[in-house]
């Protein structure tokens, strides 16, 4: 999928630790004992927040608790993050694949799942969360899916506002969708024909070092581990080679641990400067309302921003058309 995408939980719910009246159990099964001892982690897609743990012993770890209805969740454990639905019955997550059967929402969100693979083409995969989303109102993958086409669409705060009239009650509290509504706030503010808005990286190198400065800048947010980032790497570095002595480049890793980023600069051959700010660095994007990366923009001479979104063969048309 073309951009990173962000996760939800949905309603209100309360869980107990594997006791009597559990009516939901998790099964996870690891190919090998090399997890042993490790902690599992199960956790609310939307706030974040842990809801139980349990202990790798023997290839197994179970987690058991109270739900009424559904939620989503994650879980992490041994490095790795799998999503999938809490609802009442066994669910068995086989760690080999990262899917977890034996339920009805979570038989669903692998169709789901298998359904969005085949797609490259983002209005396809906007209709088929908004279907998704009309679909499963109320169970957790309707919050799941509302949230996709949020992030797959430039929404005005008023145009979410109305898609919310529509929805259950409980969507709006939701985190996810909080942040939603603040990203397209910020879409408005850093919009296309507005001053850009400066930043500062944690060493203190900031935007305006590179942006504003009497050249056009193009910037890249982008992080090591998102593969559409590093496809768009190739195309800004032919304009950087093209272009560097008449316009500035910089990039602008978010979301990522510092080591990883100087790996993917070397292994990418990145040239340009790069602020960075580790993986919990979310400023840059909470002040430009960014859901998804690569996020690419272009800023003005004088540090008006005159294109976002850019990539592939549009950005590169879209550099070669300013006749520097």
């Amino acid at each position: 999928m073309k951009k990173l995408l962000y996760f939800l939980a949905v309603g209100l719910i309360t869980l107990a630790a594997c006791n009597q009246n559990s009516n939901y159990k998790v099964v996870v099964t690891f190919p090998d004992n090399s997890a042993d001892g490790d902690t599992a982690y199960l956790t609310s897609y939307d706030s974040g927040d842990t809801l139980l743990t349990g202990v790798v012993k023997d290839k197994f770890v179970v987690l058991e608790g109270e739900v009424d209805g559904s939620f989503m969740s994650r879980l992490l454990v041994a490095g790795k993050r799998i999503g999938f639905v809490v609802e009442k019955g066994e669910i068995s997550i086989m760690m080999q694949d990262g899917k977890a059967t034996g339920t009805a929402l979570n038989d669903r969100m692998n169709v789901l799942d298998e359904e969005l693979s085949k797609l490259e083409d983002d209005s396809l995969m906007t209709d088929l969360f908004y279907k998704a989303y009309k679909y499963n109102k109320e169970n957790a993958i309707g919050p799941w899916a509302f949230n996709y086409y949020l992030m797959y669409n430039s929404f005005t705060p008023t145009q979410i506002d109305s898609l919310l009239k529509d929805a259950p009650e409980g969507y709006r509290n939701l985190k996810r969708v909080q942040k939603a509504i603040k990203a397209s706030e910020q879409l408005v503010a850093t919009a296309v024909g507005k001053k850009f808005t400066d930043f500062s990286a944690p060493n203190g190198t900031a935007l305006s070092k590179y942006a504003g400065n009497g050249k056009y800048t193009l910037v890249d947010f982008w992080a090591s581990w998102c593969g559409p980032c590093r496809r768009e790497i190739p195309n800004i570095k032919k304009l950087y080679e093209k272009f560097s002595s008449k316009m500035n480049f910089v990039g602008v890793a978010v979301w990522d641990n510092p080591d990883d980023t100087h790996k993917a600069v070397d292994e990418l051959g990145i040239v340009w400067p790069v602020m960075e700010g580790g993986k919990n660095w979310t400023e840059p994007t909470d002040l430009y309302g960014v859901s998804g990366i690569p996020h690419i923009m272009l800023i003005d001479p004088e540090g008006v921003i005159v294109a976002r979104g850019l990539e592939g063969e549009t950005m590169i048309k879209t550099i070669e058309d300013l006749k520097l």
